[in-house]
Order: C-alpha cells, then structure tokens, then sequence
C-alpha cells in the first residue's frame, strides 16, 4: 500500500510534442505546451487524425451504399472496379451556399465589368483593371481531366464563391477569347454571347455563372482563373492517383469536418451517392 505522501503526488505530464512537464492545470487545458512549434504539432495532428476519421467514415458510407444497392444501379464499369481494387480516398471543400434567383442587379454587375475590360482590350490598356491571371496552362489529358472534373463535382464548388460579379474575367483572359474568334466581336456582341449563359438561379453571393450544374460557361468562355485553379484537395487527390492503381475514387466534400456531399467515380462513370 502507498503511503500518504506517494497517493497525494500528482502524476508527472509531458508535452506530446517536445516532452517538457506540464503541470496538471496545463495537461487539463491541452496535451501540448503554449510554444509556437508544439501549437503547430498540434494543429498537425489535428488534422491527420481528421482526415483518418472522414476517411474511415466516407468508406463505411459508401461501401453500405454499395452492399444497398442492386448491382445494376452502379455503371458496369465502376461494378467491375470496386471487385477488383481498392478506392483512392478524396476529401474536398464543400460548397454550403444556397441556390436562390440570380437577381437582374447581379447581371448587371458583371455585364458592367465585362464591358470595361473590353474597352481595356480595345484601348490596349492592360493595366486599367485587376488581373488576376496572366497565363492559361496547357489542357489536361482526357482521363486526368475526366477525372478532377468529377472531384469538382463532388464538391459543387466551392472555390467558384470568390467570382462574386466579376467571373474572375480580366484583361488577359477576355484579349484571349476575342484573339481566338473567327470575326470581330463588337462589345454588345459580347455582352449577348455571356448573357446567354446567366443561369436562372446561382448560388447565394457566390459567382454570377455557379448554377446548380456548376459553371454555366462553357470552357473557353472562362477566365483563366477559373480554367487553371486546383484546390488544394484536388491537388492532393491529383497526387494520389497518379500513382494508384487505377481510377476508381471513393469522393467527399467536407465542411467544418463534416461530410456534405458523397460519390463513387472513375474515368469513366459518376455516381453521386449523397
């Protein structure tokens, strides 16, 4: 039996991170000190246990959507698969926003931008208006195309928030568009070819052109933000099944570590799931 003295000291506690002593106080507020670097283990750690818990989470989802659900439901091709290999793991933003009627104020507001940048474009003034972009990259191939598409799809997107009523379109992008048509576009000729193409409901506060689908634009007529931009779970994903296996991907869009939106897909076929 431990005397008096040996059961009334208090346990010895250390920083997980550089093993220097807490004191009970401490260990009961964080497993980790107040240093800078132990704060950023901290947040480290956070993470990669986030990610294995969504990651375990996406997977017993998923493959009890598959067990539910007759064979037929699921394209042949991603049948075929998902006996044969295992998933890539993708986790993504989630786009939360609301899909409420793209406003005539909202129109406007891009109509108004995309005029000024064509007379930058006219008046070769590059240096009237934000650039945000000066280069469009090269195309991806098909399949990596196909595929990052799908992530993007997952998400919804959640980066297209930060077009508001500018669409990211700046002066290197629309001098792009117009060097690519056949004719001479006058600017009320462009105004019609983007109006065209306003959906009838966008996302709340997000861009004019981020409906339901995604982006209403067709490629070409995106800027070259919108054309070049990976987030940085698409990046990761990118990475990952470059060296895997095969395409087969077990997908989810996450917000505040909670998961939004689900799907199974390959080059080939989509299936959204939730």
């Amino acid at each position: 039996m431990p005397n008096k003295n040996e059961s009334s000291v208090l346990p010895n506690h250390q920083c997980l991170n550089c093993k220097e002593a807490l004191t009970y106080i401490e260990h009961a507020r964080s497993l980790y000190c107040q240093k800078p670097l132990c704060q950023r283990a901290k947040v480290q750690d956070y993470l990669v246990d986030n990610k294995k818990r969504l990651t375990a989470e996406l997977i017993i989802e998923l493959e009890e959507y598959i067990q539910s659900a007759p064979n037929q439901k699921l394209p042949k091709g991603l049948g075929n698969e998902l006996d044969e290999t295992s998933p890539v793991v993708a986790l993504l933003p989630a786009n939360t926003k609301q899909l409420t009627n793209l406003s005539q104020k909202r129109q406007l507001e891009f109509l108004r931008h995309l005029g000024l940048i064509y007379k930058d474009v006219e008046a070769n003034n590059p240096t009237a208006n934000r650039v945000y972009l000066e280069h469009l990259n090269p195309p991806l191939q098909d399949d990596e195309a196909q595929l990052l598409g799908n992530a993007c799809a997952t998400c919804m997107g959640s980066c297209c928030k930060h077009g508001q009523t500018h669409a990211f379109v700046d002066y290197p992008s629309l001098k792009h568009l117009l060097a690519s048509q056949l004719t001479d576009l006058s600017e009320q000729e462009l105004l019609d070819l983007y109006s065209d193409y306003f959906p009838k409901q966008s996302y709340q506060y997000s861009c004019v052109f981020h409906g339901e689908k995604g982006c209403a634009l067709p490629r070409e007529l995106r800027s070259f933000t919108c054309n070049n931009f990976l987030c940085d779970g698409v990046l990761k994903y990118r990475n990952e099944v470059k060296y895997a296996n095969s395409s087969l991907t077990f997908a989810a869009a996450v917000d505040n570590d909670k998961i939004m939106f689900t799907s199974i897909y390959n080059n080939a076929n989509f299936t959204r799931v939730k």
